[in-house]
C-alpha cells in the first residue's frame, strides 16, 4: 500500500470555523486513517469514522487559537499493513478575532474538572439586539481554553451533542446539524415561520408552526423541539397581578412540542394549551415577547425553554408557568407537575406532586435535563419566587440556583437532593442559563447566562442596562468546590455590550488533549 496523493495539511475552508485544519491523502488500496496531533504539549487521535476507503478528508479540532499543531499522518489497511507520511504535517491556528466575545477564565482547576470540552453559545442579550446580528457557539477545554468556535451571526438557542458526534442546534425557526468543521449536514425549518421568506436552501419543511428556545435528539433518532401555536381564550385574566378579577378574550401563545422524523415527517405533537390551565397565570404570562418576535397582540402564556427525555417520558421546562411538567410520549398524557401548587384548580392539581419537607419550589426556571442517577436537574433562575396575587419583590433580592430533584411516580413526592442557591453563591441569572450534571466526576455545570444589572443593581430589566454570562463547574457536595470560573462580561466604559449564554452541553470525545 501507498500513498497516490497526499498527505496535505490545509485550513478549513468553511470560515465560520477557522480553529480547525483539514488533512487529505489518498492510498492505493482501501485504508483507515490513523492521525495524531500534536500542540503545546498536548496530544490527541483526531477522529474518523473508521470506515475503510481510498480517499481520506480529516477533521483536526481541539487547537487553540495562535498556537501550532503537528499532525502525523498514517493509513492502515484490512491486513494490519500500514505506512507513515515522511514527515509531520504543521498548522498555524489562527487568533482570535477583535470581536470575539471578552470572556476571563478566573478559576481553572484542570485536573479536578470533567474530561472533555463544554460548548455554549455567547449571544447578544436583548439590551444589545440592536446592534448587528452576533451570534457563536464555543468550546473551552479542560483548562480553560477556547478550542473551537462556531461564528453564526444570529441568536443561537439550544445547543446539542448528536448520538453521531455531530452538533444540532436551533435558531429562529430552524434546527440546524453541523459537523465538527461547520458544514451543515441537515437542516429542518417550521414552516409556519418561515411562510412570508424563502426558506434555507436545501432544508426540509416541518408542518409546524416555529422551532424556539429547545432541541433534543431522541433514542429513536427523532427529533424534539419547542413550537407554538396561537389561539384566542376566552376568561383569560386581563392582568398578571389579578388573576382571579376580570378576563378578556385573549391571543394567546401557547407551546407545541413536536416530534419529527429526519425526513420532516410529523410524529407526535403535545399542546401545551390542551394539557395545562389555559386560563392560569404566573408573572409573565401577558409578556410581549411574541410580540417582538413579530406576532402582534400576544401573550406568551408557557414560555416553554427546556426539554429532556427520559425514555418513554419528555420532561419540559415551563417558565412562565412556574413549573416542570413530564408528559408521556405514548399516550400524550399530563404524568406530573412539579412546581408551586399556587393557582391550580382540578384536574390539573391532581397532577402536581406533593413535596418532601424543606423543598424550595423553582421559579421562572430553565434547562430541564436527567443526572446519570435518574433525578431531574434544572437552572432556578428565582424570578420573583410569588405567584401572584402575591406582590413581586424587589429584583435586588432576588437570587437563582441550580437544583436537582428525585421523584417518585409511585407515591407522586418529589424531594430536593441538592441544590446551589444563596447561601454558596447570590448570583442572579434573570433568564437563559443552565445546570448539568457531569457523568464521569459527578461535577455540576452552571451557566448563569443573564446576569442583568441596572446602575450596578441585580435586575430582571434585559432590554435596560448591562448583561454578562457566568459560567462555572463545581464539585459534588455542599457547597461543592468551584473548579471553573469563566464570566463573559465587556468592561467597557462606554455603552458596553451586552451579552448572554443560554446554557452549556458537555462533549466527552471532542478529541482534545
Amino acid at each position: 500500500m501507498i500513498f497516490t496523493s497526499g498527505p496535505t495539511i490545509s485550513a478549513n475552508p468553511n470560515p465560520r470555523v477557522p480553529l480547525a485544519a483539514v488533512v487529505e491523502f489518498e492510498t492505493d488500496a482501501v485504508s483507515r486513517a490513523v492521525v495524531e496531533v500534536s500542540c503545546g504539549g498536548r496530544a490527541w487521535w483526531a477522529r474518523t469514522d473508521g470506515i475503510p476507503r481510498t480517499r481520506h478528508r480529516v477533521a483536526l479540532v481541539g487547537m487553540r487559537p495562535g498556537e501550532t499543531c503537528t499532525a502525523r499522518v498514517a493509513a492502515e489497511d484490512a491486513g494490519g499493513n500500514r505506512i507513515e507520511a515522511p514527515a509531520p504535517l504543521a498548522f498555524a491556528a489562527p487568533p482570535l478575532p477583535d470581536e470575539f466575545p471578552p470572556f476571563e477564565v478566573t478559576i481553572c482547576a484542570p485536573e479536578k474538572r470533567e474530561p472533555g470540552v463544554m460548548l455554549f453559545n455567547i449571544r447578544h442579550s436583548p439590551a444589545s439586539e440592536h446592534l448587528p446580528d452576533f451570534g457563536v457557539v464555543v468550546a473551552v477545554d479542560r483548562e480553560g481554553e477556547v478550542v473551537w468556535y462556531y461564528r453564526i451571526d444570529e441568536a443561537v438557542g439550544d445547543v446539542r451533542r448528536l448520538a453521531n458526534g455531530n452538533i444540532l442546534y436551533v435558531a429562529d425557526g430552524r434546527v440546524c446539524e453541523i459537523d465538527l468543521l461547520g458544514d451543515t449536514v441537515a437542516e429542518w425549518y417550521a414552516e409556519g415561520r418561515w411562510k412570508d421568506r424563502i426558506p434555507p436552501a436545501g432544508a426540509t419543511p416541518v408542518a409546524t408552526g416555529m422551532f424556539h428556545h429547545a432541541v433534543i435528539e431522541l433514542p429513536s433518532g427523532n427529533i424534539a423541539v419547542c413550537s407554538m401555536e396561537i389561539r384566542d381564550i376566552e376568561g383569560f385574566p386581563l392582568s398578571e397581578e389579578e388573576p382571579h378579577g376580570d378576563t378578556e378574550t385573549a391571543c394567546v401563545v401557547g407551546d407545541v412540542i413536536v416530534e419529527f422524523a429526519r425526513d420532516g415527517s410529523v410524529v407526535q405533537e403535545y399542546r401545551l394549551l390542551d394539557m395545562l390551565d389555559p386560563r392560569r397565570v404566573c408573572y409573565g404570562s401577558r409578556a410581549a415577547y411574541w410580540v417582538r418576535r413579530g406576532y402582534p397582540g400576544t401573550c406568551d402564556w408557557s414560555h416553554t425553554n427546556g426539554l429532556a427525555c427520559d425514555g418513554e417520558g419528555i420532561v419540559a421546562s415551563v417558565r412562565h408557568q412556574d413549573c416542570l411538567i413530564r408528559i408521556d410520549r405514548e399516550s400524550g398524557a399530563l404524568d406530573w407537575i412539579l412546581g408551586t401548587p399556587a393557582n391550580w384548580r382540578p384536574p390539573w392539581s391532581d397532577r402536581l406532586l406533593r413535596p418532601a419537607d424543606g423543598l424550595e419550589w423553582p421559579f421562572h426556571q430553565h434547562d430541564c435535563s436527567l443526572t446519570p442517577a435518574g433525578t431531574v436537574m434544572c437552572f432556578d433562575n428565582g424570578n420573583h419566587r410569588v405567584t401572584p396575587p402575591d406582590a413581586k419583590p424587589d429584583d435586588a433580592g432576588c437570587y437563582s440556583r441550580a437544583v436537582e430533584f428525585a421523584i417518585d411516580r409511585e407515591t407522586r413526592t418529589v424531594r430536593e437532593v441538592w441544590s446551589r442557591g444563596p447561601e454558596h453563591d447570590r448570583t442572579y441569572s434573570t433568564f437563559q442559563s443552565g445546570a448539568y450534571r457531569l457523568p464521569r466526576t459527578g461535577n455540576t455545570f452552571i451557566d448563569y447566562g443573564g446576569v442583568c444589572t441596572v446602575d450596578g443593581v441585580p435586575s430582571g430589566q434585559v432590554y435596560a442596562g448591562h448583561c454578562k454570562a457566568r459560567l462555572i463547574e463545581v464539585m459534588p457536595g455542599s457547597p461543592g468546590e468551584t473548579v471553573f470560573e469563566m464570566i463573559v462580561n465587556d468592561r467597557s466604559e462606554e455603552s458596553p455590550v451586552a451579552w448572554s449564554s443560554f446554557r452549556a452541553e458537555h462533549f466527552p470525545d471532542f478529541g482534545t488533549g
